[in-house]
């Protein structure tokens, strides 16, 4: 098999923006590029974001820490009481059967209390530490849905700075990475999950490592687009980027649910991503992004949730009108299935491996796009 791309192709274009910086783009028109019929608008204020950094079982404990040289308040939000909390690592476990989160401070093996909760980890300025990483805002240890949560919540641009350095590498062009920092923050806006939480801190949003990822290039083009979001009829975009579109986006009716606002949205249609000579912007005249063309073999063995043995070959029943597959028949040695939508079609088949475009390999896993075509047939071991 061939391809090109990496994602869902729907949207900004990480590898693209890249490269249409290069170009000479700046950030609105890059963003009004892959966001069409979007304007940009400052927002007057800087509301916070809730980000689900972790859940456990109730019977599993969550680990807090303060950092040296800091102090920290711990509030209950039941009754609004504090205590004082030193530096140190502080573990909270919600006891079931009475109700209350009882809180040992672990560097000093005693206990700090029972509280009916939930309890919040405050810092004046400072950060928090979770799971390895330290983060800005506060940290609230409550229940959702019979699991035990920590949830960072904080302003969204503090948010969007542990964003950024995630989705686009530090070394990108500033101009790309504004065009990043826009994107991010215009779909934390647009994003609200539910009472408890609005934002996941991984691929299901946008990946955010919180403060200890931060650097100073991501966090400068953060600053210099502050409060800057893409609107669509008055209303900050889902906007939905991904890695490489291999030169050309994908509408967002054939990736995700066209009954669903994302699925409908008018501000993300397919589009050609190349220059007025015809040059892919992900491609050698730009960037040279290793995901502009990639070519390995299906493992025949790597898809047994399918339930037809082994796969022998796959027959190709639907494209969209960017190329990606939107439907495929697969054949195996005990029957065969008919995969319906790119998202599906791309986990559902496993590789051998890659070799992309710059000649290094990419290891076995999933089919990075659906942009792809197959040749001969699979050989079941």
């Amino acid at each position: 098999m061939h391809g090109s791309g990496y994602g869902h192709g729907v949207g900004l274009s990480q590898f693209g923006s890249h490269g249409r910086a290069l170009a000479g783009q700046g950030y609105a028109q890059i963003l009004q590029a892959y966001y069409q019929g979007v304007f940009l608008q400052e927002c007057p204020d800087d509301p916070p974001i809730r980000v689900l950094l972790g859940e456990r079982d109730l019977t599993g404990c969550q680990d807090v820490a303060v950092r040296p040289g800091t102090k920290a308040l711990m509030r209950n939000r039941a009754t609004d009481g504090t205590v004082v909390l030193g530096p140190g690592a502080y573990r909270a476990q919600y006891l079931a059967n009475s109700g209350l989160y009882t809180l040992t401070n672990l560097s000093k093996g005693k206990a700090v209390g029972s509280y009916p909760g939930p309890i919040r980890f405050e810092t004046s300025g400072g950060l928090l530490g979770y799971g390895h990483r330290y983060y800005r805002g506060f940290l609230t240890v409550r229940t959702v849905n019979s699991r035990v949560c920590v949830i960072n919540r904080l302003p969204i641009e503090c948010y969007i700075q542990g964003v950024v350095a995630n989705e686009m590498s530090p070394s990108s062009p500033l101009e790309a990475l504004k065009s990043q920092a826009i994107a991010a923050r215009s779909y934390a806006r647009a994003t609200q999950r539910g009472e408890y939480f609005d934002v996941y801190p991984d691929i299901r949003d946008q990946v955010y490592g919180g403060a200890t990822s931060e650097t100073s290039a991501t966090n400068e083009a953060v600053a210099a687009t502050a409060r800057i979001c893409a609107v669509y009829n008055g209303s900050p975009i889902i906007a939905v980027f991904h890695s490489a579109s291999g030169d050309h986006t994908e509408d967002t009716s054939f990736a995700f649910n066209a009954s669903t606002a994302l699925g409908s949205a008018p501000y993300l249609k397919a589009m050609r991503d190349v220059d007025s000579e015809g040059r892919s912007f992900e491609g050698p005249a730009y960037v040279n992004a290793p995901w502009i063309r990639w070519s390995g073999a299906l493992d025949a063995n790597g898809s047994p949730l399918l339930k037809i043995g082994a796969v022998v070959a796959v027959t190709v029943l639907g494209r969209s009108p960017s190329e990606r597959l939107t439907k495929i028949k697969v054949t195996g040695t005990q029957g065969e299935r008919i995969i319906s939508g790119g998202y599906d079609i791309r986990r559902s088949l496993k590789t051998t491996g890659l070799r992309l475009a710059d000649g290094s390999f990419y290891p076995a896993g999933v089919l990075p796009s659906a942009r792809v075509s197959f040749f001969g047939a699979a050989r079941p071991s």
